[in-house]
């Protein structure tokens, strides 16, 4: 019998437990109940599952324990329903698994988003748990962020006005060496690789866009330089709706299921920016974009003045230094006109 690394929080570093497939269904059947609480609350209150049996969550334990016990995907922003899911999972002859909503499910303008555990006949090396993991996450249009070993998923909660649903279906445990699946998650796995590496070895030749020109006062601070190191890009990511593949990202615009868009190296400054191979993507511009293009192309439809200006607000130290440096400058600009005259030269 395969189990499961568990905790009561994502904060536990030590005080772990193993479950057994029996009771992970019990969980999803019937959650903890949490009574009046606001759906960004839950995480604080669930308790999480890793794919593995290791003795701790810590990455390094992890990999050297080496013995995944479980498949799971995290679908989210997702057009699927728990049947469209059940449905792709029985054709790739899956039989038994567990599909659950998480507490962000149609919550306030959100879309659909499941949690998927697919029960295994037998443990897995990283290497072949990565391969399936991959290839499944490509299937469902799920992020692969759960193809990291160390990651954790919530396990789910119910809570007054959720919308919570579920499926739990019961036949063999995928004995997955053995399968089809398998051989063709391998050779999605090496195709993707090759195509991946000859769109990084294009995109990383592309023109950089230039750095748009702020027009800094004395010694105002830059909010473009400001953005670029105050933000990462995984997460900047994340926040639009991208979800990653291997190496690449697919951005939500994306007609197809395989993603194209890289953050890369550049080869001229070393400094990480963004290329998009995808034709609907607002981002794909042909040049590479550092954070701020990235933002400014996003939320502010390419307007840089506007980006700036927006951004500012987003670090309250230099947008405040920065305003008094302009005060300052009009200041000493009006008494030099009351002194001198308007259009007089100062020097």
């Amino acid at each position: 019998m395969l189990y499961f690394l568990t905790a009561v929080s994502h904060q536990e570093t030590n005080n772990f437990s193993l479950i057994g497939w029996h009771e992970l269904a019990l969980k999803a059947e019937k959650p903890k109940y949490l009574g009046e609480l606001h759906y960004q609350d839950a995480k604080a209150h669930s308790e999480v599952i890793a794919a593995n049996d290791a003795p701790n969550k810590r990455k390094e334990t992890v990999l050297a324990h080496d013995n995944f016990t479980l498949l799971r995907i995290d679908a989210d922003n997702t057009n699927d329903t728990i049947q469209s899911l059940s449905d792709l999972l029985e054709s790739l002859g899956i039989e038994s698994y567990i599909i659950h909503t998480t507490a962000s499910h149609q919550q306030q303008g959100k879309g659909n988003r499941y949690r998927i555990y697919i029960q295994l006949a037998n443990a897995l090396c990283f290497d072949d748990w990565e391969i399936i993991q991959r290839y499944l996450c490509y299937l469902l249009n799920a992020d692969d962020c759960s193809n990291r070993p160390q990651q954790i998923m919530y396990l789910p909660v119910r809570y007054s006005g959720d919308k919570y649903e579920y499926k739990i279906n019961t036949g063999k445990p995928l004995n997955l060496l053995e399968t089809d699946l398998f051989n063709d998650a391998k050779m999605f796995n090496q195709t993707l690789a090759e195509e991946q590496l000859a769109q990084q070895e294009a995109a990383i030749l592309k023109p950089i866009k230039p750095s748009y020109n702020e027009r800094l006062i004395g010694n105002q601070v830059s909010v473009i330089d400001a953005v670029n190191k105050g933000y990462d890009w995984e997460s900047l990511l994340s926040s639009y709706g991208y979800k990653r593949q291997g190496k690449a990202y697919l951005p939500p615009e994306a007609t197809s299921n395989k993603a194209g868009a890289y953050i890369l190296a550049s080869h001229t400054d070393g400094k990480l920016r963004y290329f998009s191979h995808h034709q609907n993507d607002p981002c794909a511009t042909g040049q590479a974009l550092d954070k701020f293009d990235f933002l400014c192309i996003r939320a502010f439809a390419g307007d840089e003045k506007a980006a700036i200006k927006g951004l500012a607000v987003m670090f309250p130290e230099i947008d405040k230094h920065n305003k008094k440096v302009f005060a300052d400058h009009m200041k000493s600009s009006e008494l030099k006109q009351s002194l001198y005259g308007k259009g007089a030269n100062y020097v």
